[in-house]
């Protein structure tokens, strides 16, 4: 039942907004449907395959499967846009932002080679200054110069979540994502994974960019100079993030050439390099590495050519100096869907670093299982090394009434659920207590105080108006209220924020 309210209530949004332009009903085809649309406007495509090459022609619109509106992800492989060979699958290069959305399709058979920028982007064109959001989408068998699955342009920042990108082959460089001059894409909940590359970066290519990857799976893919991700002058961050079973000549994980990537409860395994840095290789590099797993990568985990690695509470085989590391099997799961979790008699559990504070950790792991937990009974909150947390209880969907409860505390979920622009959050105390509540983004990061005082034991509620601490209006999403009382977290929910 609460289902079908959402997806009613998505619809009632749809029409308020703007207007719903229907593929093939109104309109024959995806770009006709494109070149009619005004800003705001939803080209809505129903399911079947759809042979174009098409450019959203600088304007913010919503190009979507009827998975939008159902959230049935059966529709993103029903819904196909097939670039037939024939160039870009699907371009921005007019200076689209995050209000021009794709979501809900399959995008394959792209094919970009020939003039400067014709070669970038098989699958799809980021141009310069180019910022859409790319939504619940398979990038699959495409081909390019460079850039096969997705090509960054200069300064571009488009941002990716719920994204597969599998499968695609460039003679060049970038298999899955070419990173170009100061572009900082953003990556949560991708796979990239069995993507062929020549030269550099099969995975990810980085020159002079700066992506954030967050809860991301780099796997399968294969190139001469870094398997998993190639950075060049760049400085990528990660985040929950594995790379595992990757290969190249050089690098099989990463191959950092001048680059300082951040790397924060990662694994890095199985990856192998026929010359040096089966995890990872350094050129004129200083990569650091916090509660991250390095192991079983051939010929070795790290390869200095020049430069140094700093690695503090990891678990690396064979070694390595640095406050709280250790040399141990990690003791993977081995099998299912997450083969890289950890088996319950594993070294690398509570033995990541023992200072939460101030660091930024990332408050849930890959599979959305809480970060910082009291896991023992105990008061203890130390995190597990790698990309998953042992034993730790799940985020949930929006639907259910409770994340983490206790006798002491009752969370409820928030009403109106979507909201624009405003909902109310109420929960109940047992006891009087020092009461904190906040909103965080998807990545963890504080997006706004509610509110922080003593309150009565009781019921309690407080409305947000999506607005973030300097009063700004937040952009459309998920984001998470945690409700934290006399200092230690009780209740986390997320919300859906639609504009």
């Amino acid at each position: 039942m609460k289902n079908i309210i959402l997806i009613v209530f998505i619809i009632f949004y749809l029409n308020l907004s703007a207007t719903i332009i229907n593929v093939p009903d109104d309109q024959p085809t995806i770009q006709e449907g494109i070149n009619i649309a005004v800003n705001s406007d939803t080209v809505l495509v129903q399911p079947g395959t759809y042979f174009e090459n098409i450019n959203y022609n600088g304007k913010n619109i919503t190009v979507a499967s009827l998975f939008i509106t159902t959230q049935d992800t059966t529709y993103i492989s029903q819904t196909i846009i097939d670039g037939d060979d024939n160039g870009h699958v699907v371009k921005f290069s007019n200076g689209e932002d995050s209000i021009a959305v794709l979501t809900g399709f399959t995008i394959t058979n792209g094919f970009a080679s020939g003039n400067y920028p014709d070669y970038y982007g098989g699958g799809i064109y980021c141009g310069n200054n180019c910022n859409p959001s790319l939504q619940n989408i398979i990038i699959t068998d495409n081909g390019a110069d460079y850039g096969c699955g997705i090509y960054c342009g200069y300064w571009s920042s488009p941002s990716l979540e719920n994204v597969t990108i599998s499968g695609n082959f460039t003679g060049g460089s970038g298999g899955g994502i070419y990173c170009a001059w100061y572009s900082s894409p953003s990556l949560i909940n991708v796979t990239i994974s069995g993507n062929f590359t020549v030269g550099y970066g099969s995975g990810i290519y980085c020159y002079n960019s700066s992506p954030s990857l967050i809860n991301v799976t780099i796997t399968d893919n294969f190139a001469t100079y870094g398997g998993g991700i190639y950075c060049h002058d760049s400085n990528p961050s990660l985040e929950n993030v594995t790379i595992t079973d990757n290969s190249a000549t050089y690098g099989g994980g990463i191959c950092c050439n001048e680059s300082s990537p951040n790397l924060v409860n990662v694994v890095i395994a199985n990856n192998s390099a026929a010359n040096m840095g089966g995890g990872i290789y350094c050129h004129d590099s200083n990569p650091s590495l916090i509660n991250s797993i390095l192991w079983n990568d051939s010929p070795e985990e790290i390869y200095i050519y020049s430069g140094s690695v700093t690695t503090t509470y990891s678990d690396i085989e064979g070694g390595w100096a640095g406050s709280g590391n250790i040399d141990g099997d990690p003791l993977f799961g081995g099998t299912g869907e997450d083969p890289y979790s950890l088996l319950e008699n594993s070294p690398c559990i509570d033995a990541g670093i023992p200072d939460t504070t101030g660091l930024n950790l990332p408050p849930w792991d890959l599979i959305g299982n809480i970060r910082i937990w009291d896991g023992d009974g105990n008061g203890s909150v130390i995190i597990d090394m790698g990309a998953y947390e042992y034993g730790a209880p799940p985020y949930v969907d929006i639907d259910d009434n409770v994340i983490v409860q206790t006798p002491e505390i009752l969370l409820h979920q928030n009403f109106p659920n979507p909201f624009n622009p405003e909902t109310t959050i109420k929960f109940n105390l047992i006891e009087s207590g020092d009461v904190k509540l906040k909103i965080y983004n998807i990545k963890g990061q504080k997006v706004k105080t509610l509110f922080h005082e003593v309150l009565a034991a009781g019921q309690h509620s407080v409305a947000w108006n999506g607005k973030d601490d300097s009063g700004k209006p937040v952009s459309s999403g998920i984001y998470f209220y945690k409700l934290n009382v006399n200092g230690k977290t009780e209740a986390l929910k997320k919300c859906l924020l639609l504009k």
